[in-house]
């Protein structure tokens, strides 16, 4: 073979061993116009999921439509005031499917089962959706090797259908992680200060990739090459490509960015590598992880749905609390790490609803389901049954908007390339229904940090029905004084959720054969035969629109 042919195969070879990184500058004289470019950051899809509904009236701000600005948020959402410029606040999309239209099963099993998959839940016991979910279709477009998503949660684990809203397929549930020192242990990290490096798991890159994530650049990971490339014989001209590509490799990696001490984190600046240091300066320690863990048994929610929580505060009690506090607190700083180390671009991170909130100030005694019927337990209608119900929930309402903010600061602070984290993702707090008394699903609470690299409008609130003015709910309007639940409903916000994932797909990077993504799930409708009878994306949502 001769010198050019040598070139070209260990050309292949090399760019073979840097392909995990996608830089795809010619090798030749194309490479010079490359040089000095950094290599765009990789966008991602966070999905924040909440139980039973809330205080719409609470929780909406009263711009409707236009700029969003910090004033804007004084009710629930005051947490995220200091992100009210890549804050988009979506308004008027409706879940598929509703409690008796196409079906009349569980308004919470159809909330769950059908709230990424659009498409109508099994009949049988499980009552599993009967479509793939959105997490999964994403991440096999975008994820490194077509990586399944990563979905945590806190509290207990759990397979029902009122707790899983994943789906690797129809009737295959995917529940999530709780243990953040499972988490932790399918991360393999580079040198530096504990916790120690672990074995990689399933989530890993490629083993291309999992190099990088130890803490080597891409010229050590092909040193060999690079050295064997380097002694054949070849032109002066051809060397001096050799050394444009190597100077091109290390720009590149220079240009990563760094992380900062932004978002409550408490960190000064430093590179953002995937390393047991980055993991340390994000609070992960092998103390801290280990304090987030509880190992026994949990307790604290329902026994089983609708039954009253067991009483007193053991050990299983406070296992729950540690791991609403600590651990939601440290699979927040695994998802930034699992970020960080690109072993993971579609994540799902889900606060469990029938459990009975007795931490950071809340003593209550009856689950958060219950109080969200204002009952106290699972009866719908009649007399409010809980003294102080929307107060109680209210403060649940704060305190999950409180840690949608801190994800939020979190991936704020930590740069990358030219802006952050949040600035290349999509990070959507959705919840399971409008309110929870009147388990409405029309209206949704729905609120998107980040623009996905710049695809998403953002500072902006977004009346989607455009014509219509939309209600903020009537929740706070009953159960005064002891009264009658009353209507806790709204009208108007009947967008098909699909439109909204649909915007979504495309804001990631997702294709359908090269075009734009114009229709996900199986129904838009109350026919899930009909299908999809509203395609294309939300328009006014991108930053174009």
């Amino acid at each position: 073979m001769d010198r050019k042919g040598n070139l070209a195969m260990n050309r292949r070879f090399f760019l073979r061993g840097v392909g995990g990184l996608t830089l795809a500058a010619p090798f030749l004289s194309s490479l010079n116009e490359a040089k000095g470019q950094t290599m765009a950051a990789p966008k991602r899809l966070v999905i924040f999921y909440t139980h039973n509904g809330c205080l719409t009236d609470k929780w909406f701000p009263k711009v409707e439509n236009g700029p969003l600005t910090a004033a804007d948020l004084t009710g629930t959402l005051a947490p995220l005031a200091p992100y009210a410029s890549k804050l988009l606040l979506p308004r008027g999309f409706r879940s598929m499917n509703a409690y008796a239209q196409g079906q009349t099963i569980d308004p919470h099993d159809q909330a769950c089962g059908s709230k990424l998959t659009c498409a109508p839940i099994g009949t049988d016991s499980n009552r599993y959706a009967t479509a793939e979910s959105l997490d999964h279709t994403v991440a096999k477009q975008i994820n490194p090797n077509k990586n399944t998503p990563l979905v945590l949660s806190v509290g207990a684990a759990s397979t029902r259908v009122k707790e899983v809203i994943s789906f690797s397929g129809p009737n295959i549930a995917f529940p999530a992680n709780v243990n953040p020192q499972t988490v932790f242990n399918a991360l393999t990290l580079g040198s530096g200060a504990t916790p120690t490096p672990t074995t990689p798991g399933p989530t890993m890159p490629a083993a291309v990739d999992y190099h990088v994530k130890r803490g080597q650049s891409t010229i050590d990971l092909v040193r060999g090459d690079l050295t064997r490339l380097q002694k054949l014989k070849m032109s002066s001209t051809d060397k001096g490509y050799l050394q444009n590509w190597l100077d091109l490799l290390r720009d590149t990696e220079v240009g990563v960015g760094g992380m900062t001490g932004g978002g409550g984190t408490g960190m000064t600046a430093m590179p953002a590598a995937c390393t047991s240091d980055t993991a340390t300066a994000l609070g992960i320690t092998a103390a801290a992880l280990t304090a987030a863990s509880p190992t026994g048994k949990i307790t604290g929610g329902t026994t089983s749905f609708g039954a009253p929580p067991p009483p007193g505060n053991n050990e299983g009690d406070n296992n729950l609390a540690t791991s609403f506090t600590k651990g939601g607190d440290m699979m927040m700083n695994l998802l930034a790490l699992n970020m960080i180390c690109d072993a993971n671009r579609v994540f799902v991170f889900l606060y469990p609803g029938y459990v009975v909130y007795n931490w950071d100030g809340m003593a209550f005694t009856h689950d958060h389901h219950g109080l969200s019927h204002r009952t106290g337990d699972n009866s719908v209608g009649g007399a409010c049954g809980v003294t102080g119900v929307l107060d109680q929930i209210n403060q649940i309402d704060q305190w999950l908007a409180g840690k949608f903010a801190k994800l939020v600061g979190l991936l704020d602070g930590i740069q990358e390339g030219g802006g952050t984290l949040l600035d290349n993702t999509a990070t959507m707090w959705l919840s399971e229904l409008s309110d929870g008394a009147a388990h409405n699903i029309n209206n949704l609470p729905i609120l998107i940090a980040g623009g996905a690299g710049g695809y998403l409008k953002q500072g902006a609130a977004v009346n989607v029905e455009s014509t219509k003015d939309i209600s903020n709910g009537n929740s706070t309007s009953s159960c005064q004084n002891g009264g009658q639940i009353g209507n806790t409903g709204s009208t108007g916000g009947n967008v098909p959720i699909n439109k909204l994932y649909v915007t979504l797909m495309n804001a990631v990077g997702c294709t359908d054969n090269g075009a734009k993504v114009t229709k996900f799930g199986v129904m838009d409708g109350t026919n899930a035969t009909a299908g999809i009878s509203n395609p294309g994306e939300v328009t006014t949502l991108t930053a174009g629109g």
